[in-house]
């Protein structure tokens, strides 16, 4: 019996020692400031009804499912389609898609170019999917084969045929 008692107390010992040994170390780093996945050099098909729509093309992607979006860095470059052909090439250094709607936030150095040969600079640019639209508030510079304007804010749709600048800074015609 006494065997027994210095079995069962030896055990409990070791089962209650034990208890902290298998936590992890702390970090300070907080779970949902860690991605839930992560690519470099990405490519990103957005789609409607089996139809092609937009191609991200991306040097690093980070995806917080529980934020619901996606962080862009290391470059990004948005080919626009319709009907099967690309219309518009979006680009800038950094972006957000917001997972839900398939939004695209694009900021830092951003440019627009489409296949008529206008071109768009500004340093923030937002595409919403649903509407296939793209805007901004930021500083814009819209240069076409005949003209060149200026201004702050701008809609237009990702062709960048039918556009609006909302306070106009400067014309230029050529």
């Amino acid at each position: 019996m006494r065997f027994s008692f210095l079995i069962l107390l030896f055990l409990s010992v070791f089962l209650f020692s034990c208890d902290n040994k298998f936590q992890p170390p702390a970090t300070g780093i907080k779970s949902d400031n860690i991605p839930d996945q992560e690519s470099w050099k990405a490519v990103v098909t957005f789609s409607d009804s089996g139809k092609v729509r937009a191609v991200l093309n991306a040097g690093h992607i980070q995806m917080f499912n529980l934020k619901k979006f996606t962080l862009i860095d290391s470059g990004a470059v948005v080919d626009f389609y319709k009907d099967g052909e690309v219309v518009s090439t979006l680009s800038g250094k950094r972006g957000k898609i917001h997972d839900e709607t398939k939004d695209i936030e694009i900021i830092d150095s951003v440019k627009v170019v489409n296949k008529e040969g206008s071109t768009l600079k500004t340093s923030k640019l937002y595409w919403t999917n649903k509407t296939q639209r793209v805007s901004s508030d930021a500083f814009v510079k819209i240069v076409t084969p005949k003209e060149e304007i200026e201004g702050i804010g701008f809609e237009s749709d990702q062709n960048l045929k039918n556009y609006n600048i909302y306070k106009v800074t400067g014309i230029f015609s050529k």
